[in-house]
């Protein structure tokens, strides 16, 4: 069995008041934004918060370093970091969080700022890179 419901209406408009005036309106709540009201911008990690987060693995985590060079252990992809539209292929969401790192951070920067100027509202940029994920003392794969 087969139910189809079709409505038209304006959401925004109230119908007319008992006065006769039809002027006012209600006022509609917009769509949810992905960051919630906040204007988006790159957060910068240190090695020990991006230690703390790959142990949780919430998050999408790509190497954007041209040409390949290793990588941090838990690395989701390697994307280079002016394939944007593949970037934003393999983070999805706009909403959806995500770590970007290179070897030395400018890379990362370029590319975390791109996706920021596209909506995205979470995302981390890891600036010390590979070298500095070495310097603290951590290893790569």
């Amino acid at each position: 069995m087969f139910a189809l419901l079709l409505a038209c209406s304006t959401p925004d408009a109230t119908p007319p008041s008992e006065s006769g005036t039809d002027s006012e309106l209600v006022e509609s709540t917009p769509p949810a934004e992905p960051c919630d009201g906040i204007t988006p911008e790159v957060t910068d990690l240190d090695s020990d918060e991006l230690a703390t987060m790959l142990e949780a693995n919430d998050f999408v985590f790509i190497d954007v370093h041209v040409p390949y060079a290793g990588e941090i252990a838990g690395t989701d992809a390697h994307i280079e970091y002016t394939e944007i539209d593949a970037l934003e292929a393999a983070i999805g969401e706009l909403d959806a969080r995500a770590v970007l790192y290179c070897k030395t951070g400018p890379m990362s920067e370029r590319a975390a700022n791109a996706l920021i100027d596209r909506g995205y509202c979470a995302i981390y940029d890891y600036p010390a890179g590979m070298n500095g994920w070495e310097r603290d003392g951590y290893e790569l794969e």
